[in-house]
């Protein structure tokens, strides 16, 4: 069973990595037939591959965070683990799937909203041939080489984006937390509350690891196709 999965893990990286290539070549060839010779190749690879981590990343390491933090939280709740213990690897061990809760209107309509902010912020920020080239240059103007580019920009790519997730969904998760502490509530409740704190925790956490993997996708179209 391993050695099928790992044989269709690969098969579908290269199916996507040939789509990938003629979309770029198509794209490419697209634009500069209809005169906009001004948008170079590596713009195209760049917005291809922003687009595609943005539409189809962000979901897919959401729903794995999601998972993987649920999974967290019940080794917590029956023992297996404690506070301070090392966290298991993510995808080191299956999981069960998080628990089916109902959720309200607002719930939904508040998972909506974070995903059009998240998307929309990705598009804007990485998708821009020159945004990235003026975010490297930046990088670069304010460090002393590879060892401080890589120290300054796990603090801007990372660091800074994962403390205003954070400062974003403070008030959800702390309400959350309080109307559990405050009692009153049935079981369902308590599990639609703790199903609500572990989906934004993932989504903070996934729309930070594609900010990073879009960062580097673009720095790596810069060194070694400009």
């Amino acid at each position: 069973m391993k050695l099928l999965s790992a044989l269709k893990i690969i098969a579908l990286s290269m199916a996507l990595t040939a789509v990938l290539l003629l979309g770029w070549i198509g794209l490419s060839v697209l634009a500069y037939n209809h005169g906009a010779g001004a948008i170079s190749s590596n713009a195209v690879l760049n917005f291809m591959l922003a687009a595609l981590l943005a539409f189809v990343g962000l979901p897919i390491l959401h729903r794995a965070f999601y998972r993987y933090f649920w999974a967290i939280r019940r080794k917590l709740a029956s023992g297996e683990m404690q506070i301070g213990d090392r966290m298991p690897v993510i995808g080191s061990e299956p999981h069960a799937p998080p628990p089916r809760t109902a959720k309200t209107r607002g719930q939904i309509a508040l998972y909506a909203v974070f995903y059009v902010i998240g998307i929309a912020s990705l598009l804007a920020i990485y998708v821009p041939i020159g945004h990235q080239e003026g975010l490297n240059a930046f990088l670069s103007r304010f460090s002393a080489g590879r060892s401080s580019f890589t120290t300054l920009a796990t603090l801007v790519i990372i660091y800074l984006p994962m403390a205003i997730t954070l400062a974003l969904i403070f008030p959800f998760v702390d309400a959350d937390k309080k109307l559990i502490q405050k009692g009153g509530a049935d079981a369902d409740e308590i599990l639609r509350l703790q199903d609500r704190q572990e989906w934004l925790f993932s989504f903070a956490t996934a729309y930070v690891c594609v900010g990073f993997l879009t960062f580097i996708a673009g720095h790596m179209i810069l060194r070694f196709l400009a």
